[in-house]
């Protein structure tokens, strides 16, 4: 029987859609455009190419610091035959990168289209439109020439997503898609053709209950008109997003429209006009948290394929579509000791992801090359967080009654962090789910007693910086010592626990050891640059890579990047650390590298070497996107092949060791000289 099913992109409403502006409407909603932006800050609509191919791509929606969108472009073979999910990660600007094929379940792969999708705010669910199925097999209709599409949930766990399960109101005779979850994760936003309905597809919206979703309800003829109303997506803000081709003042095709209160009063709809809407179909509009950066999809003229997806920026957000709720938040910083009032601290908010990684414009990381135990050729690439003072300017001061007050967005996350000059500093992390004003309290503890002496490490031959060189520093009353090391810039910045006279021992492997004197104290922040010889018989040549740590033959160990279970998908955490894997490239112009994934002995070796395969073409990839040359790059996967510890095939491990043989290694093949600061 299901040989006889045929499978139509048309009937799918998977391609795009061959649809006509309507000369008039039977909606009763006020139809409008929306106003004109400030002319000093003009919206930016470009085509985000980064993400595009020559086939369809549309869909786009926010993901774990990225972008995730649907594709037909072909993936396992010379032709396109299923539409299929991809993920882009957003480097450190927020741009997206080069994406690759993501898949929420990879043991059970779909053989049918995966489509438009939506995740909770933790992104640990997603509802995803899919062909009606059961177990893997597609299902028709009653006439059997048709699969319906509907909306099913896949829950993140470990080692992978559920499979997945279909949303109760879906139907084997109508179809249900383009689900979009309301910020609070109570209301669910999709498209339907089930009877009762004003035209072909309406928007419905189900409540959340407590042992699942409630029964759909259409928002009115002031929204749905007798023709298409599809891709739904709800904001911050509240305000609905959805494409239409049925409202009066269409400019052709599906057009982008919004209504700020789709629930309480639909009564204006408003066309998004140019630069959003043009005579083709544009849909699938998105935009971020903050209201200022978004994405759509058009088959507009001027376009890399079929449909493409298109990135917009507005500095000063979309006049019109609303303001995100704020709670009001008091800030108080105290004394932990006395309870007094500490007046102008410096506190600094930022958004962290669920990752760990700050998103915004501040630059939380930096990175640095650290010694591996046992491997003398082997440096660990780390990211290594800044402290508060290295941050850049505080967003607010506490005044003399240890106050500040701010506005926290609802349904967002904030790291505060609090410091003050003798304290150390504290922070928490708020995650806003009320709409009560909120209250924080700082209780500064006492800094450990700190006498700080910094410097610069280098050579005598051509004033180049040493890296990782230990100083160890005694203090010649007591006996005292700390011991500190130089960074990848040289830079060493020891904080010692009593005031007097010390003297410091400076070692590197390659150079002669030195000594130097030092006092610190109160007001006393000494800071020296010592040099080091290299060891009789190294010639010039020699000295460079002995001070840096890198030569010919280095291996640069990235094991702390976690990838999901079976998935080749670059994350932040990848991408963090291979922009350090950037910055280092194009200080040395000349370096040639293989680049090589290892995978966990857990799992079947052909799979396991084609997962590694994969994890190093996308990191590839995405080093070539951020300017380095391909041909200085040679990435490969060595499966389960080099475990770093004993978790071989067969032997029992935590979790944790195991995780240490999933890693990027990176072998400098060629090292060359660098540029010159």
């Amino acid at each position: 029987m299901f040989q006889k099913i045929i499978f139509s992109f048309s009937l799918l409403l998977f391609c795009s859609l061959t649809v006509f502006a309507q000369n008039s409407s039977k909606s009763k909603s006020k139809d409008r455009y929306r106003e004109k932006d400030d002319r000093r800050y003009p919206v930016r609509v470009e085509n985000a190419k980064e993400l595009n191919s020559k086939d369809t791509d549309y869909a786009p929606m926010f993901y774990d610091g990225g972008i995730m969108f649907v594709s037909s472009r072909p993936s396992r073979g010379a032709t396109a035959k299923f539409h299929e999910v991809y993920f882009s990660p957003f480097d450190v600007i927020g741009q997206p990168s080069t994406p690759s094929l993501f898949e929420f379940n990879v043991e059970k792969k779909s053989e049918f289209h995966e489509g438009p999708m939506t995740f909770t705010r933790d992104f640990k669910r997603a509802f995803i439109t899919r062909n009606n199925n059961k177990d893997g097999v597609i299902k028709a209709d009653k006439t059997g020439k048709k699969s319906v599409l509907k909306i099913y949930e896949t829950r993140f766990g470990f080692p992978d997503w559920t499979p997945p399960f279909e949303l109760a109101f879906n139907s084997d005779e109508y179809s249900c898609k383009h689900p979009s979850l309301s910020p609070d994760g109570t209301k669910l936003f999709f498209a339907s053709d089930m009877p009762g309905g004003y035209g072909g597809f309406d928007i419905y919206v189900v409540g959340k209950t407590t042992d699942g979703w409630g029964e759909p309800i259409n928002l009115g003829e002031t929204i749905n008109t007798p023709q298409q109303e599809l891709y739904p997506f709800i904001s911050l803000t509240g305000a609905l997003f959805f494409s239409s081709n049925g409202h009066s003042n269409s400019l052709g095709g599906l057009d982008i429209y919004f209504v700020t209160k789709p629930l309480t009063d639909p009564s204006e709809i408003v066309n998004m006009d140019t630069p959003f809407n043009s005579s083709g179909n544009d849909h699938s509009f998105i935009i971020d948290k903050d209201g200022k950066r978004g994405f759509f999809s058009s088959d507009r003229v001027g376009g890399y394929g079929k449909e493409d997806i298109y990135k917009f920026e507005a500095d000063k957000g979309l006049e019109g579509t609303g303001k995100p709720e704020v709670n009001p938040v008091a800030i108080t910083v105290l004394d932990a000791k006395t309870g007094e009032p500490i007046k102008g601290a410096s506190i600094r908010i930022l958004q962290p992801s669920d990752d760990g990684f700050i998103s915004g414009t501040k630059d939380f990381y930096t990175f640095d090359l650290l010694p591996v135990q046992n491997q003398p050729n082997a440096l660990s690439l780390q990211l290594v967080r800044k402290g508060a003072e290295e941050l850049g300017k505080p967003d607010l001061f506490s005044n003399v009654a240890g106050e500040a007050k701010t506005e926290f967005v609802r349904y967002r996350s904030y790291l505060v962090l609090v410091s003050v000059d003798g304290y150390r500093t504290s922070e928490k992390l708020i995650s806003v789910d009320t709409e009560d004003n909120m209250k924080l309290s700082f209780k500064m503890q006492d800094a450990p007693i700190c006498m700080r002496s910094g410097g610069i490490i280098s050579t005598v031959e051509f004033g180049t910086r040493i890296a990782n060189a230990a100083i160890k520093f005694v203090h010649r009353q007591t006996g005292y010592t700390e011991t500190v090391r130089t960074n990848l810039n040289g830079e060493f910045d020891a904080c010692l626990s009593a005031d007097g006279e010390y003297v410091a021992y400076v070692q590197r492997e390659g150079f002669l050891n030195e000594n130097f004197k030092v006092t610190v104290g109160k007001g006393i922040q000494p800071y020296d640059e010592i040099k080091l010889r290299a060891v009789p018989g190294t010639n010039a040549e020699e000295t460079m890579p002995l001070a840096n740590g890198l030569f010919a033959g280095s291996v640069l160990v990235m094991d702390k990047i976690f990838y999901e279970y079976n998935k080749a998908t670059l994350n932040q955490g990848a991408v963090r650390h291979l922009d350090g894997l950037v910055e280092l490239m194009k200080k040395y112009p000349e370096m040639e590298i293989d680049l090589v994934a290892h995978t966990e002995t857990r799992g079947e070796k052909r799979l396991n070497q084609e997962l590694t395969d994969e994890r190093a073409k996308n990191a590839k990839t995405y080093l070539v996107y951020k300017g380095v040359e391909a041909e200085r790059i040679n990435a490969f996967g060595k499966g389960e092949t080099t475990p770093r510890n004993h978790c071989v095939e067969g032997v029992e491990c935590t979790d944790e060791e195991h995780q240490e043989n999933n890693r990027l290694e990176v072998l400098i093949r060629r090292l060359g000289k660098p540029l010159r600061p």
